[in-house]
């Protein structure tokens, strides 16, 4: 827990949550019995023994301690969702574009009949760079060019029957 903010140089003191009060420790006593409504964390053991914030109220961090775990959005907040499960439908979607059985088909083992992982993955990225070419050649089909119309539409639907010929048992033959 963040005791105070980052000085000039960006080292931050940082409290231990049970001296804080945010949760019960065992580690720390007097943390103990404050309330049903914080938690009960159980330290892992540590062969080092705890660690050095649990045998003081608070520790100096350096800035670049935990560097490489800094992320730009706080997990799970609305802006990390929204970011989070567009790009999530966009692997699965690239997912299930290169599992095509009629395309790369990468999800099928039988496609890349050799032996050991270095070659199986050396197949695989080929394969995968095929999907690639395969999905931006699509793209590309769908603009419009040098003042020309677009060799192909960006989607097809398909056409639906009028709801006015509906019956519970099926649709009307046309009539006239």
């Amino acid at each position: 827990m963040p005791k105070q903010n980052k000085d000039t140089d960006g080292y931050q003191r940082l409290m231990c949550p049970a001296e804080a009060g945010k949760v019960q420790c065992p580690l720390k006593p007097r943390s103990l019995g404050r309330g049903i409504h914080l938690p009960l964390v159980d330290p892992e053991p540590n062969p080092t023994g705890p660690f050095r914030v649990c045998k003081q109220r608070s520790i100096t961090v350096a800035p670049d301690v935990g560097a490489k775990h800094w992320q730009a959005l706080e997990y799970g907040d609305q802006q990390w969702q929204k970011v989070y499960f567009r790009l999530r439908n966009s692997v699965e979607g690239y997912n299930g574009y290169a599992k095509n059985p009629l395309a790369e088909a990468i999800e099928a083992s039988g496609t890349r009949r050799i032996r050991g992982i270095a070659a199986q993955t050396i197949l695989l990225v080929f394969q995968l760079a095929h999907a690639n070419r395969r999905k931006i050649k699509n793209w590309v089909e769908t603009l419009a060019l040098n003042g020309e119309r677009p060799r192909r539409r960006t989607h097809h639907r398909r056409r639906t029957k009028p709801l006015g010929i509906w019956t519970p048992t099926g649709y009307l033959a046309p009539t006239g």
